[in-house]
Protein backbone atom coordinates (compact mmCIF):
# COMPACT_ATOMS: atom_id res chain seq x y z
CA UNK A 1 0.00 0.00 0.00
CA UNK A 2 1.48 3.21 -1.11
CA UNK A 3 0.85 7.17 0.74
CA UNK A 4 -0.50 9.83 -0.07
CA UNK A 5 0.88 13.55 1.51
CA UNK A 6 -1.13 16.48 2.32
CA UNK A 7 0.97 19.34 2.66
CA UNK A 8 -0.73 22.62 3.56
CA UNK A 9 1.77 25.10 2.10
CA UNK A 10 1.66 29.12 3.05
CA UNK A 11 3.75 31.20 0.04
CA UNK A 12 5.55 28.23 -0.79
CA UNK A 13 6.72 26.61 3.11
CA UNK A 14 5.74 23.84 3.87
CA UNK A 15 2.93 24.49 7.19
CA UNK A 16 1.72 20.98 7.87
CA UNK A 17 2.81 17.37 6.19
CA UNK A 18 0.67 14.24 6.80
CA UNK A 19 0.93 10.61 5.40
CA UNK A 20 -2.71 9.69 4.16
CA UNK A 21 -2.41 5.71 2.85
CA UNK A 22 -4.16 5.15 -0.44
CA UNK A 23 -3.64 2.26 -3.19
CA UNK A 24 -1.60 4.89 -5.20
CA UNK A 25 1.73 6.71 -4.14
CA UNK A 26 -0.11 10.37 -4.91
CA UNK A 27 0.89 13.70 -3.60
CA UNK A 28 -2.32 16.52 -2.68
CA UNK A 29 -1.19 19.71 -1.79
CA UNK A 30 -3.43 22.49 0.17
CA UNK A 31 -3.24 25.79 0.37
CA UNK A 32 -3.70 27.44 3.93
CA UNK A 33 -6.77 29.17 2.24
CA UNK A 34 -7.80 26.10 1.04
CA UNK A 35 -7.43 24.09 4.77
CA UNK A 36 -9.52 27.17 6.45
CA UNK A 37 -12.31 26.62 3.61
CA UNK A 38 -12.24 22.63 4.15
CA UNK A 39 -11.84 22.63 8.10
CA UNK A 40 -14.95 25.65 8.59
CA UNK A 41 -17.09 23.31 6.36
CA UNK A 42 -16.11 20.18 8.25
CA UNK A 43 -16.97 22.41 11.61
CA UNK A 44 -20.18 23.02 10.38
CA UNK A 45 -22.29 21.22 7.74
CA UNK A 46 -19.72 19.02 5.46
CA UNK A 47 -19.34 15.63 5.98
CA UNK A 48 -16.24 13.09 6.15
CA UNK A 49 -16.92 9.66 5.26
CA UNK A 50 -15.18 6.85 6.88
CA UNK A 51 -13.02 6.32 3.90
CA UNK A 52 -11.81 9.73 3.52
CA UNK A 53 -14.56 11.42 1.09
CA UNK A 54 -15.91 15.11 2.38
CA UNK A 55 -19.56 15.81 1.23
CA UNK A 56 -20.54 19.56 0.90
CA UNK A 57 -24.78 20.10 0.18
CA UNK A 58 -26.51 23.42 0.86
CA UNK A 59 -30.43 24.36 -0.06
CA UNK A 60 -31.04 25.33 -3.75
CA UNK A 61 -31.00 29.34 -1.87
CA UNK A 62 -27.05 28.95 -0.70
CA UNK A 63 -26.06 27.52 -4.26
CA UNK A 64 -23.89 30.32 -4.93
CA UNK A 65 -22.46 29.48 -2.01
CA UNK A 66 -21.65 26.18 -2.57
CA UNK A 67 -20.32 27.07 -6.24
CA UNK A 68 -17.74 29.47 -4.72
CA UNK A 69 -16.59 26.74 -2.33
CA UNK A 70 -16.29 23.98 -5.50
CA UNK A 71 -14.39 26.67 -7.14
CA UNK A 72 -11.88 27.08 -3.75
CA UNK A 73 -11.70 23.58 -3.58
CA UNK A 74 -11.57 22.72 -7.22
CA UNK A 75 -8.06 20.88 -7.34
CA UNK A 76 -9.32 18.21 -4.71
CA UNK A 77 -12.84 17.22 -6.12
CA UNK A 78 -14.99 15.07 -8.35
CA UNK A 79 -15.76 17.12 -11.43
CA UNK A 80 -19.49 17.41 -10.98
CA UNK A 81 -22.04 19.42 -8.68
CA UNK A 82 -24.88 17.47 -8.33
CA UNK A 83 -28.71 18.65 -7.71
CA UNK A 84 -30.63 16.61 -5.18
CA UNK A 85 -34.45 16.44 -5.15
CA UNK A 86 -35.82 14.70 -1.82
CA UNK A 87 -39.25 14.65 -0.70
CA UNK A 88 -40.18 15.13 2.97
CA UNK A 89 -42.93 12.64 3.86
CA UNK A 90 -43.45 15.03 7.48
CA UNK A 91 -44.41 18.32 4.95
CA UNK A 92 -45.36 16.64 2.14
CA UNK A 93 -43.01 18.51 -0.17
CA UNK A 94 -39.94 18.41 -2.28
CA UNK A 95 -36.73 19.79 -1.10
CA UNK A 96 -33.80 20.94 -3.90
CA UNK A 97 -29.73 21.42 -2.70
CA UNK A 98 -27.16 20.73 -4.38
CA UNK A 99 -23.69 19.11 -3.31
CA UNK A 100 -20.44 17.86 -4.54
CA UNK A 101 -17.25 15.39 -3.36
CA UNK A 102 -13.96 16.29 -1.95
CA UNK A 103 -11.56 13.05 -3.21
CA UNK A 104 -11.09 10.01 -1.13
CA UNK A 105 -7.86 11.45 0.50
CA UNK A 106 -9.03 12.59 4.17
CA UNK A 107 -9.22 9.74 6.43
CA UNK A 108 -7.23 11.59 8.86
CA UNK A 109 -9.81 13.84 9.14
CA UNK A 110 -12.40 11.24 9.81
CA UNK A 111 -10.57 10.14 12.73
CA UNK A 112 -10.07 13.86 14.08
CA UNK A 113 -13.51 15.02 13.50
CA UNK A 114 -15.17 11.93 14.53
CA UNK A 115 -15.52 9.46 17.31
CA UNK A 116 -18.22 6.42 17.40
CA UNK A 117 -19.69 8.04 14.36
CA UNK A 118 -20.08 11.81 16.32
CA UNK A 119 -18.82 15.11 15.24
CA UNK A 120 -16.28 15.95 17.79
CA UNK A 121 -14.35 19.23 17.94
CA UNK A 122 -10.97 18.27 17.61
CA UNK A 123 -8.01 19.49 20.17
CA UNK A 124 -5.61 20.74 16.97
CA UNK A 125 -8.19 23.37 15.63
CA UNK A 126 -6.96 25.43 18.06
CA UNK A 127 -3.87 26.31 15.73
CA UNK A 128 -5.67 25.84 12.60
CA UNK A 129 -8.28 28.79 13.74
CA UNK A 130 -8.13 31.68 11.43
CA UNK A 131 -10.41 34.49 10.26
CA UNK A 132 -11.25 32.79 7.14
CA UNK A 133 -12.22 29.44 8.82
CA UNK A 134 -14.16 31.40 11.09
CA UNK A 135 -15.96 32.85 8.57
CA UNK A 136 -16.52 29.38 6.42
CA UNK A 137 -18.13 28.22 10.10
CA UNK A 138 -20.35 30.87 10.91
CA UNK A 139 -21.86 31.25 6.86
CA UNK A 140 -22.37 27.39 7.99
CA UNK A 141 -23.55 26.83 11.13
CA UNK A 142 -24.16 30.91 12.57
CA UNK A 143 -26.71 33.40 12.33
CA UNK A 144 -28.08 36.39 13.66
CA UNK A 145 -29.83 36.82 17.07
CA UNK A 146 -32.44 39.17 17.41
CA UNK A 147 -30.25 41.23 14.53
CA UNK A 148 -27.44 41.77 16.19
CA UNK A 149 -25.77 38.91 18.04
CA UNK A 150 -24.07 36.23 16.62
CA UNK A 151 -24.89 32.54 17.19
CA UNK A 152 -23.30 29.61 16.28
CA UNK A 153 -25.61 26.53 16.33
CA UNK A 154 -23.64 23.93 18.12
CA UNK A 155 -26.22 21.81 20.12
CA UNK A 156 -24.83 18.58 18.25
CA UNK A 157 -21.65 19.46 19.92
CA UNK A 158 -21.19 18.07 23.41
CA UNK A 159 -20.73 21.18 25.78
CA UNK A 160 -17.75 20.41 26.71
CA UNK A 161 -17.02 20.95 22.99
CA UNK A 162 -18.88 24.41 22.60
CA UNK A 163 -16.88 25.38 26.30
CA UNK A 164 -13.69 24.67 24.00
CA UNK A 165 -14.55 26.56 21.21
CA UNK A 166 -15.70 29.52 23.51
CA UNK A 167 -11.97 29.20 24.72
CA UNK A 168 -10.42 29.27 21.36
CA UNK A 169 -12.09 31.96 20.44
CA UNK A 170 -10.91 34.15 23.09
CA UNK A 171 -7.57 32.88 23.20
CA UNK A 172 -7.07 33.19 19.14
CA UNK A 173 -8.85 36.42 18.56
CA UNK A 174 -10.25 37.84 22.01
CA UNK A 175 -13.07 37.61 21.61
CA UNK A 176 -15.83 36.94 24.28
CA UNK A 177 -19.03 34.56 24.13
CA UNK A 178 -20.96 32.57 26.57
CA UNK A 179 -22.38 28.72 25.99
CA UNK A 180 -26.36 28.88 26.34
CA UNK A 181 -28.51 26.86 28.55
CA UNK A 182 -29.31 24.60 24.46
CA UNK A 183 -25.37 24.28 24.16
CA UNK A 184 -25.34 26.95 21.63
CA UNK A 185 -22.12 29.49 21.28
CA UNK A 186 -23.19 33.39 21.27
CA UNK A 187 -21.04 36.00 20.60
CA UNK A 188 -21.45 38.89 23.53
CA UNK A 189 -22.28 41.83 22.52
CA UNK A 190 -18.32 43.60 23.89
CA UNK A 191 -17.11 41.35 21.22
CA UNK A 192 -19.43 41.34 18.14
CA UNK A 193 -17.94 44.48 16.36
CA UNK A 194 -14.73 42.64 16.48
CA UNK A 195 -15.99 39.71 15.51
CA UNK A 196 -17.50 41.28 12.64
CA UNK A 197 -14.52 42.54 11.36
CA UNK A 198 -12.80 39.59 11.27
CA UNK A 199 -15.24 37.63 9.14
CA UNK A 200 -16.65 40.90 7.13
CA UNK A 201 -13.99 39.79 4.06
CA UNK A 202 -14.93 36.83 3.82
CA UNK A 203 -18.72 36.53 3.59
CA UNK A 204 -19.83 35.65 0.23
CA UNK A 205 -22.30 37.85 -0.92
CA UNK A 206 -25.18 35.16 -1.08
CA UNK A 207 -24.78 35.01 2.97
CA UNK A 208 -24.61 39.10 3.60
CA UNK A 209 -27.85 38.23 5.42
CA UNK A 210 -26.29 37.03 8.07
CA UNK A 211 -24.35 40.66 8.49
CA UNK A 212 -25.79 43.34 11.03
Amino acid sequence: MGYIWLMVNTEGSRVISQVYSARKNLKLCLSSRQLSILLGSILGDAYVYPLGKVCFEHSSHQKDYLIWKYDELKSLTYPKVACVKRFDKRTGKQTVSWRFFLKQYFRPLRKLFYIDGKKVVPKDLKRWLSPLLLAVWYMDDGHLDRGKYPLFSTESFSKADVKFLSDILKTNFGLISKVTSKRRLRILSQSKDRFFQLIEPYIHNNLKYKLP
